[in-house]
């Protein structure tokens, strides 16, 4: 018989859900009806979403959502944005739970079924629970969220190489008439342009106002240097880099490694000049005349 006093008290099950579980298994093992109605109605327990439950102390917290959707309906795959939460992608939390099923489901409070179609290379097992895959995540969110929110989400995952222009076109081509086909243009040709912020954008657009060429956008530095990474943008004739520094695009967790590749292109004999949205809106001037006066010496020979 399960302790009836310990308020911290779980079914076994719960252990390999991150403390989620159902009422069902609180009564397999060993509680009567009448004390798990005790414990929700006292505040010892919480109700996730779904069926599932959990510790009252338990904070709110996406794999929570995932596992009580888990349970809640089995075989359902965490789609949109809470996958994407899942995957540590830079996306709004709307305070839902979407999750793709197979069948006709209703709405359970923040538990929200939907009808997607999902080819097997769509679904990844990723902490336990069934989720789409960081592709079809990123192509799903791209097309479904707001325009500023979608464009923070594509500077995260084209910075990566997660989503490519040939990816998003090749699922508009595939899925004529879906909603969002048109922002998922808008992002893919985003992509092309090299630009994938907005502080990218304001850079390309005061190199071109000045006449400034020789270089390009999001440029791949394996083959050339031998060093992996992908560069804001790249002037090969004097092997000159400009990076935007970014919260969105690089983020907090970057940070290291951001002054890891900057030592292994300054190792590589790169130049590294870099930048804030700061700089590009208030000291527009000063990095137009540094890039090119930084240039300019590179090129003079000594």
């Amino acid at each position: 018989m399960a302790p009836t006093v310990d308020r911290t008290w779980t079914p076994p099950a719960a252990a390999g859900r991150r403390g989620v579980f159902t009422r069902a298994e609180a009564v397999a093992a060993g509680l009567t009806e009448d004390q798990v109605r005790h414990r929700i109605e006292s505040g010892a327990w919480r109700r996730v979403c779904g069926a599932g439950l959990a510790l009252a102390s338990a904070p709110r917290d996406p794999w929570l959502d995932a596992h009580a959707a888990t349970v809640t309906w089995p075989g359902a795959t965490l789609a949109l944005t809470t996958a994407a939460l899942l995957h540590g992608m830079p996306v709004p939390d709307d305070g839902r739970v979407h999750v793709v099923v197979t069948g006709p489901r209703a709405r359970r409070g923040r538990l929200i079924p939907h009808r997607h179609v999902l080819a097997p290379a769509d679904r990844v097992v990723l902490g336990g629970v069934h989720v789409t895959g960081r592709v079809r995540t990123a192509v799903d969110c791209l097309g479904s969220l707001a325009r500023a929110d979608a464009a923070r989400l594509l500077a995260w995952v084209g910075t990566r190489g997660i989503v490519g222009a040939d990816d998003l076109d090749g699922w508009v081509d595939a899925h004529p008439g879906h909603r969002g086909n048109a922002q998922r243009t808008w992002c893919a040709d985003r992509l092309r342009s090299g630009a994938l912020s907005v502080a990218e954008e304001r850079l390309h657009g005061l190199l071109h106002s000045a006449g400034v060429t020789g270089w390009v956008a999001n440029a791949s530095l394996l083959d050339a240097l031998g060093v992996p990474a992908v560069v804001d943008v790249w002037f090969a004739d004097v092997r000159l880099v400009v990076e935007i520094d970014g919260r969105v695009a690089h983020g907090p967790d970057r940070f290291q490694d951001d002054r890891t590749r900057q030592n292994l292109l300054v190792g590589a004999g790169c130049t590294v000049l870099r930048y804030t949205w700061h700089d590009l809106t208030r000291r527009a001037g000063h990095v137009l005349a540094q890039i090119v006066e930084t240039r300019r010496r590179l090129r003079t020979p000594r």
